[in-house]
């Protein structure tokens, strides 16, 4: 019975571990959004994907060989999701992928998920787009300390003209164009544009 039980607790972790989308920390990435002035844009990252309750599990060492095919496997899965060229995993939890997505007028988008996005573009009532990046609160600092790990990257939002620039917290600003220079961000960035 304890054998049984044994196996279920492994199956369930391993359900639990390719959970998708929803787990995914970003590292070492260029994102770019480039805002039409008719309320379209593009959305680009090339960067890692890390698996997060991958690396706690490799972190505390329950880690095994079949966990770690499991996330091999999940590559060619990834790879079929909207926007994703390309999807290699480069072992230790992480994947190196290119994401080219467009979005038309009034067209939302998570990367890589609604309800745990890293980046979003979400049209509003008022004509507005709000862009966001993700935003780490206290236990999510605690819990990237304990993994030893940072979210390092730049996010670029190019806006066509025309398209107006309601607020922001960009970094830096130049023609157009405002960057954030991301590591682990207690503030999120943000940019609440106008086409």
């Amino acid at each position: 019975m304890k054998k049984i039980r044994t196996m279920v607790i492994a199956m369930m972790a391993v359900v639990v571990l390719i959970s998708l989308s929803a787990c995914f920390l970003p590292e070492d990435f260029d994102a770019s959004i480039n805002v039409k002035h008719d309320g379209s844009y593009t959305f680009k990252y090339n960067g890692n994907l890390v698996h997060a309750l991958a690396l706690s599990s490799i972190k505390e060492g329950k880690f095994a060989k079949k966990d770690e095919a499991e996330l091999k496997q999940y590559a060619k899965d990834l790879v079929n999701q909207p926007g994703f060229k390309k999807v290699n995993y480069i072992g230790n939890a992480r994947y190196k992928v290119l994401v080219d997505q467009s979005g038309k007028s009034g067209e939302d988008y998570y990367f890589t998920a609604k309800d745990m996005s890293i980046f979003s573009i979400i049209n509003q009532a008022d004509a507005t787009m709000a862009i966001k990046a993700l935003k780490l609160n206290e236990k999510d600092l605690k819990m990237l300390k304990d993994l030893d790990f940072d979210i390092v990257g730049t996010l670029t939002v190019a806006v066509e003209k025309g398209v107006k620039v309601l607020e922001h917290n960009a970094d830096k600003v130049s023609s157009g164009i405002y960057q954030w220079r991301i590591k682990n961000p207690e503030e999120a960035p943000r940019i609440i544009v106008k086409p």
